[in-house]
């Protein structure tokens, strides 16, 4: 019985050496982080509220106050990590970068916060470029923190903070977070449904959680994590939302997400196939026209129900569905993507193909000039059209680098060959769609042309342009590669 004691001893020691989440006195370890600006309602978490269970994950959020970090021994403790990027946009903070790295290195997934101190809409859009050249483009996501009121244009935090998330959206498709305190929830108002995570830090001596919707709860600045020398902040999730969320693999809803949209989206796209009502009333007798799959729709605004629901109102005049599981709010940049689910595409620019419609995982590398048949359209999170390949794996809808083509594209040349020989006779063309307007003199059997460029036409047929500026079929019935 003593030697298994003893061993017994020897392993919990062991554990207790990797995580040691625990209060210890003021006087060993420098505080978590000193630019917080409010003390979160009382006391910090007591001993016993420190412990964990083995199965939650340990998730830090660090800056530069938590000095040189032992990245090997924090990796074996750490499931995410969240690192600070600035403090408004004069301080970069300068362990940022080195944390990321290592975070890399170790294989430690992380996202990125910043503090806001933005006195103004228009500062917030330049606190939001900063942030984001200034990160790390590996992260997970991105963070606001919102600790007090900087406003000094006039404008609500409301406002300003929107105008720093819209911007934010502008770069980049990842998932963005708010971090607001629970006592400041009420009286800042944000619109926390243009958020895609809520976290939210509470510190008392009971286990309550915030009383205010919430994916992520920092519950201390007085944890301990191995590699650490300082206190650092430590965070709970919400038991509805599972980490995957957070580091990429899952697009699960969020416990602190509206399920509808309660401020117009503007433009959004159906997810599915769906019916408009005449009322906002959803019955039988108000039922109209369905709306295929993939739909971009103009909202002129919102109305509810007698029950509260929000409905989408049409430009005309009919209502659809505000549920985010029916229909999302769509990129500003809508125009740049391809939003109908083509047959085929042609690879413009090398790209990468991913596990899922969020491109949270690259699979494989893809060249330029394949051919790829498609399955589906889908949207991102952000509402972002990506393309669903035949093999299930992902890609993004971009015209900067898909162009669909006909269904029928293995029948023609589709990239430059250089020369040309004709098999058949065939007519040149001033345009690229062979009307016979645009048609002008034929070329004989058997001649060989130069082909400066492969130029596509509305419907995805490639047409071979030739030296003199004028168009011929690239059927390879008519013509063969020299």
């Amino acid at each position: 019985m003593k030697v298994l004691r003893k061993l017994a001893f020897i392993v919990t020691m062991l554990i207790a050496s990797l995580v040691t989440l625990h209060t210890v006195s003021a006087e060993e370890l420098a505080p978590a982080n000193p630019d917080h600006t409010e003390k979160w309602e009382t006391e910090p978490i007591t001993e016993n509220l420190l412990r964990k269970a083995s199965s939650e994950p340990t998730i830090a959020d660090i800056s530069y106050y938590q000095k040189d970090i032992d990245w090997s021994k924090a990796s074996k403790v750490l499931d995410l990590v969240i690192i600070r990027t600035q403090y408004g946009s004069t301080f970069e903070d300068p362990k940022h970068a080195t944390y990321e790295a290592g975070a890399k290195k170790y294989g430690v997934p992380f996202g990125v916060y910043a503090y806001s101190l933005a006195e103004s809409s228009s500062d917030a859009k330049t606190e939001a470029n900063n942030f984001y050249n200034r990160a790390s483009k590996n992260t997970k996501f991105y963070v606001l923190d919102v600790e007090e009121n900087t406003s000094k244009s006039g404008e609500s935090m409301r406002t300003i903070i929107n105008a720093y998330v819209k911007q934010l959206r502008t770069k980049t498709d990842k998932k963005i977070g708010l971090y607001i305190a629970n006592h400041l929830y009420d009286s800042f108002n944000l619109d926390t449904s243009k958020f895609d995570f809520v976290w939210i830090p509470r510190y008392n001596n009971s286990t309550a959680a915030p009383s205010h919707p919430y994916d992520l709860w920092q519950y201390t600045d007085q944890g301990t994590v191995s590699g650490i020398s300082t206190y650092v902040d430590l965070n709970r999730l919400n038991p509805k939302v599972s980490l995957s969320y957070l580091t990429g693999t899952s697009g699960i809803t969020t416990a602190s997400k509206p399920r509808y949209y309660t401020t117009n989206p503007v433009k959004i796209a159906t997810k599915i196939k769906l019916n408009q009502y005449s009322s906002t009333s959803f019955t039988e007798a108000t039922k109209g026209k369905s709306i295929a799959k993939n739909t971009l729709l103009n909202i002129t605004g919102i109305e509810k129900t007698s029950a509260g629901t929000p409905r989408l109102k049409l430009t005309n005049g009919q209502y659809v569905t505000a549920n985010r599981d029916y229909v999302v709010k769509v990129t500003s940049s809508i125009d740049q993507y391809y939003t109908t689910t083509p047959s085929k595409v042609l690879v413009k620019s090398y790209l990468y193909a991913y596990n899922n419609v969020n491109l949270e995982k690259k699979l494989v590398g893809v060249k330029k000039n394949t051919i790829l048949t498609i399955k589906d359209l889908g949207y991102s999170t952000g509402g972002t059209p990506r393309l669903k390949t035949a093999s299930g794996s992902y890609i993004t809808a971009s015209k900067d680098y898909v162009r669909v083509v006909t269904p029928n594209i293995t029948n023609y040349i589709y990239v430059n060959p250089g020369k040309v020989q004709l098999k058949k006779k065939v007519y040149q063309y001033t345009s690229t769609t062979f009307t016979s307007a645009a048609r002008k003199t034929a070329l004989a059997k058997g001649k060989t042309y130069t082909v400066k460029s492969i130029v596509f036409n509305s419907n995805g047929i490639p047409r071979l342009k030739l030296a003199n500026g004028k168009y011929i079929t690239a059927n390879k019935s008519y013509v063969v590669a020299k």
